[in-house]
């Protein structure tokens, strides 16, 4: 098998995030064959070395993504100290894959296209700005939006000191639901970008991330992809 560079493998072992396993291999945890490794772009062979992390020996897993629709009331976390609901419960009777996490995040009180993997190195590329990966809302208001407001929307939001960019911008005939595109994924963006010109969000559900759409998937219900689904999200298509 071709050599892969360590990151990556772990990545791949359901180990953590690409980003996360950097550093956990800059923190001195990972061996390979009995050494600490450190270098980030060492190459290992998936196949005769062995790496271990505290210790245990990692694997590459079987790759699996899922499209949740996620309810409100669910928390995006693998676990709760409150014992809250989460989204880990409405995969309850899901056998075939193991490291399950949630890819970003959606409220505890949002709705709608949530995505699960055991695959670090997809996450990856879902998160990490570079990839740009754009993700669709629809958002009720708890009033109808100004014309001054729209302006807003379209041209001048600045969040901790950064420009939201904000596109495809539909509103409705009262004004109160908008539907619109955006890039990012820092916490609670949606709710804090219409917070920012003065409107509450009652309603906030996602639709679409890259150009895959939730489709008629029921709200509570999940379906695993296939490589056409991981093509529409990941906008190769």
């Amino acid at each position: 098998m071709e050599k892969i560079r360590i990151a990556s493998f772990l990545a791949q072992c359901s180990l953590a995030s690409r980003r996360k396993c950097e550093i956990l291999i800059k923190e001195g945890k990972i061996k390979v064959n009995g050494t600490v490794n450190r270098e980030f772009y060492f190459k290992i062979d998936p196949q005769s070395d062995i790496v271990e992390y505290l210790g245990k020996k990692l694997r590459i897993e079987n790759k699996i993504v899922i499209a949740l629709n996620k309810p409100p009331g669910f928390l995006c976390t693998l676990k709760d100290d409150f014992n809250r609901s989460t989204v880990v419960d409405l995969l309850k009777d899901f056998k075939e894959a193991k490291g399950l996490f949630p890819v970003g995040r959606l409220d505890y009180n949002s709705r709608g296209l949530l995505l699960m993997t055991n695959n670090g190195d997809f996450a990856y590329k879902m998160l990490h700005p570079k990839f740009n990966i754009s993700k669709t809302y629809e958002i009720v208001l708890n009033n109808s939006l100004k014309a001054e407001d729209v302006k807003k929307l379209n041209n001048e939001i600045i969040i901790d000191g950064i420009k939201v960019d904000v596109r495809n911008i539909k509103i409705s005939a009262n004004n109160k639901k908008v539907s619109m595109t955006i890039h990012e994924g820092r916490k609670r963006i949606i709710r804090r970008i219409f917070k920012e010109i003065g409107y509450a969000v009652t309603d906030l559900q996602r639709i679409s991330i890259g150009n895959f759409h939730i489709g008629d998937l029921m709200e509570g219900s999940y379906k695993i992809l296939d490589e056409d689904d991981l093509k529409k999200l990941l906008m190769l298509n």
